[in-house]
């Protein structure tokens, strides 16, 4: 299977008369109304926010009713500034614009003169009054540090009321996992990265599963959603790629899974081996400025993020299954007493349950060849197995940003995921072993 996405996400904002929204999947947006201590409002006043990370800075005036709007900043944490001449300067830090947020920041000016100011420490906001969504939003740490079986950093979705894990199997035909939530069918759910679907055509299921350290963030959505999620009604999740900032970061890391570690199954017996369960999930990810001596220094501009993670898993499940007897295949199925078997042609039943030689398909006699024998009595649970159960999977996620002045903002994102799955079945035919290549790219220019 093969599933390939491309998009450009563009949007150009025009602030004249009044105030211009376009519809993204990724929008933010800082606003806030500027009064003095009289609650008059004071328009003309100078509106400066600076990301903490990248050292991105976003410009505004308040317009004249004292109200200001910086839309598509990049989600991080910001320190705002705000001036006005025969007022004090004020600075809050600490504002934390995350996904799809609107963050309301009001400032309240005291006179006095510019070389006079006020720093103020940002607090969460009790209730979002600027729009009506229903999300909730996973921040990088929890990302990093709350436990994640397979290290999926959708399956945080599930720490959202309301959301649970869909029926979907990871090794199905098509092979992912989807979500259930805000009182809709499985089938109503939307997964994305960067804004930009990351679904199988044929059903609303995801095989994507980026790294963990390369997601800054995981929005959960259930409900009143803007209209650019018009697709589905119910769960949306988007996962947000992480990008550099000044200074460099990066991991190196490997889990491991053994069944050497575990303890022996309590109704395994005594004479059969545990079943072999061996997992490496092992990778890096770097990020931070592109710098290099004497010729570039990307600080404040240039950004980079690069990763990659691999996935051996070899596993081995016993399962107990039905199957045909020797007999069986002969016609002879007079050990099946529960019913009368009856000829479809004639409608009449046959004695003893025995089909006569002549009226058996010879397609059915060869097949018996490729199918195995009953290891255990009785003509019900006949047959116990050990059946490999194997994944194996190489990814990466890279991401450039550039800030062009402090108006025009740039970044691409590319990611590609290569998976081949090994799922063995007691019905020779039922058994599947199949490759999924994904790739997924994003172009976003943003000019204001």
């Amino acid at each position: 299977m093969k599933m390939i996405r491309f998009s450009i996400a563009g949007c150009t904002v025009l602030l004249l008369m009044g105030v211009a929204y376009a519809q993204l999947a990724t929008t933010t947006a800082l606003v806030g109304t500027v009064t003095d201590t009289s609650g008059q409002t004071v328009p003309g006043t100078k509106i400066t926010a600076v990301n903490q990370g990248t050292g991105d800075t976003y410009n505004a005036t308040t317009n004249d009713q004292g109200y200001y709007n910086i839309q598509f900043v990049h989600v991080g944490t910001y320190n705002l500034s705000v001036e006005k001449s025969g007022f004090q300067k004020v600075e809050k830090t600490g504002v934390i614009v995350e996904n799809n947020q609107t963050v309301r920041n009001d400032i309240i000016l005291a006179v006095g003169s510019l070389s006079q100011s006020v720093t103020i420490a940002a607090e969460a906001p009790v209730l979002k009054t600027d729009d009506a969504s229903i999300s909730e939003n996973i921040t990088t740490r929890e990302v990093n540090e709350l436990p994640l079986n397979g290290r999926d950093a959708m399956r945080l979705a599930l720490t959202t009321p309301t959301v649970i894990q869909g029926l979907k199997a990871s090794n199905g035909v098509p092979p992912g996992e989807d979500f259930i939530g805000a009182g809709t069918r499985e089938i109503q759910n939307e997964m994305s990265l960067d804004g930009i679907s990351i679904m199988n055509n044929l059903i609303t299921t995801t095989p994507s599963r980026p790294m963990v350290e390369a997601v800054q963030e995981v929005q959960i959505q259930t409900g009143t959603y803007s209209a650019q999620y018009g697709a589905y009604m119910g769960v949306h999740i988007n996962m947000i790629t992480k990008s550099g900032t000044n200074a460099l970061h990066g991991s190196v890391l490997e889990f491991v899974r053994n069944d050497v570690f575990d303890g022996r199954p309590y109704f395994l017996p005594a004479t059969q081996h545990k079943p072999p369960l061996r997992q490496n999930q092992f990778g890096f990810e770097l990020d931070g400025p592109i710098v290099i001596p004497k010729l570039y220094n990307g600080r404040n501009r240039t950004f980079f993020m690069g990763s990659y993670e691999g996935l051996r898993q070899i596993r081995e499940t016993t399962s107990l299954a039905t199957i045909m007897t020797p007999q069986m295949f002969t016609g002879d199925f007079s050990q099946f007493t529960a019913k009368q078997i009856v000829n479809p042609a004639t409608g009449q039943t046959f004695t003893g349950n025995i089909i006569p030689p002549s009226q058996l398909s010879q397609y059915t006699v060869q097949l018996q060849k490729y199918y195995p024998k009953p290891n255990l009595p009785g003509i019900t649970n006949n047959y116990s197995a050990v059946l490999p159960n194997n994944v194996n999977t190489d990814q990466t996620v890279d991401r450039l940003d550039q800030n062009l002045g402090d108006k025009t903002r740039l970044f691409f994102r590319y990611q590609r995921q290569q998976e081949t799955i090994l799922v063995g079945a007691v019905n020779p035919t039922s058994a599947t072993n199949g490759p999924v290549y994904l790739s997924n790219y994003d172009i976003g220019y943003t000019q204001t």
